[in-house]
């Protein structure tokens, strides 16, 4: 019978963790731990205090704040609005992360992004808040007059919060601060161009790093999975595969909670990916799984249909798991009778991922967004 790792971190660490911030909290004053962050974060070259915002480098320059959730939990979305800030100072523009929880950044993934938080900066007129679709339709009233991006990674997220009211026609969308909507998908674009084709809405594309998520011709007989996305999908294909016997001679790894470079380790390992994408803007660890050369089985998430190619791909409509399962049960035995017909179908997923969804052509499109609403 298959073993099925779950790859995570243990219920004791966590509480002693929790815990051991808890206690801080009561015994270093609030003043002293303000300062002993920044010290830590100025010694990493992390963090920027307010009196670096007057230097020489931002003085006749807008600086761009982009606004984040304060949630260490690893999700590609958060990576994503780090990776913008990146990208951003790596060519010329003035860009920072801004976090609420003073102290707070994201450490489930390596970076020396720059990060400021939002009790200690004061937006100017020639700034621009970045807001990701996530805060809502209140997001146009945070820092009421200042230019706002709306940066949305997820167009099934867009009217969370609104009513019913068939004559309510209030959005942040319309509002008169927004200048632009960054999208990273074509799905997301042709969303917004149907509803607000007035907004100046631009498209780009996501990128996956081929060092990180690097190709491997080495696979083990090892099926990798999502257990977050609709967990009783999964439950289902996986026992249906498991009664059938199909499980036999291949282990289950559940990626759960795990930091980046643990994901990448696991992705390099193994021959199939099974996706439970579920209405996503674009699905990032399918991306990431097809560079590592795993072959990918499942959901697109209907964001995903723009690189779910049958050439390498086997794209399942969603919630059908009997054909789910059927299609596992097809490819593996494919697998076993003729290994190098699978094998090359990873390969070609990797070179389609890395000529389309590159990093090189991920800075490019958001270099390219920022001149055009700046220059």
């Amino acid at each position: 019978m298959a073993k099925i790792h779950f790859v995570q971190f243990g219920k004791k660490q966590i509480k002693m963790f929790n815990y051991l911030k808890f206690l801080i909290k009561f015994i270093i004053p609030e003043k002293l731990r303000k300062r002993i962050v920044c010290v830590k974060n100025k010694l990493k070259g992390k963090f920027i205090e307010k009196k670096k915002f007057n230097c020489n480098l931002f003085k006749n320059s807008p600086i761009i704040y982009v606004l984040c959730p304060d949630n260490n939990i690893p999700i590609g979305g958060i990576k994503y609005l780090y990776k913008h800030v990146d990208v951003l100072n790596r060519n010329n523009f003035s860009a920072v992360i801004l976090h609420s929880n003073f102290g707070f950044r994201c450490d489930w993934f390596d970076n020396n992004t720059k990060v400021a938080y939002r009790s200690e900066i004061k937006l100017e007129s020639k700034d621009f808040l970045v807001i990701p679709e996530v805060y809502g339709p209140g997001l146009a009233g945070i820092e009421k007059g200042t230019k706002k991006v709306i940066l949305n990674q997820n167009a099934h997220y867009t009217f969370n919060g609104y009513s019913l009211e068939r004559h309510d026609l209030i959005t942040a969308y319309l509002n008169k601060d927004i200048v632009g909507v960054f999208c990273i998908s074509e799905h997301i674009y042709n969303y917004f161009k149907y509803i607000f084709p007035e907004l100046n809405i631009f498209r780009a594309h996501l990128g996956i790093d081929n060092k990180l998520f690097r190709h491997n011709s080495n696979k083990e007989k090892r099926i990798a999975f999502m257990p977050r996305k609709l967990p009783q999908d999964a439950l289902q294909v996986i026992n249906i595969l498991k009664f059938r016997g199909v499980l036999n001679n291949f282990e289950l790894e559940a990626i759960d909670k795990v930091s980046e470079a643990k994901v990448a380790d696991i992705l390099g390992k193994s021959l199939f990916f099974l996706s439970f994408c579920d209405r996503e803007g674009c699905g990032l660890p399918p991306l990431e799984a097809m560079s590592s050369g795993c072959v990918v089985i499942g959901y697109h998430g209907i964001g995903g249909k723009e690189y779910f190619n049958e050439d390498f791909c086997y794209p399942i409509e969603s919630t059908d798991v009997l054909t789910f399962a059927k299609t596992i049960e097809k490819v593996t035995q494919e697998y076993s009778n003729n290994p190098d017909f699978v094998l090359t179908k990873g390969k070609k997923a990797a070179e389609y991922v890395n000529k389309v969804y590159s990093l090189e052509r991920e800075s490019e499109d958001i270099v390219r967004f920022w001149k055009q609403l700046i220059l």
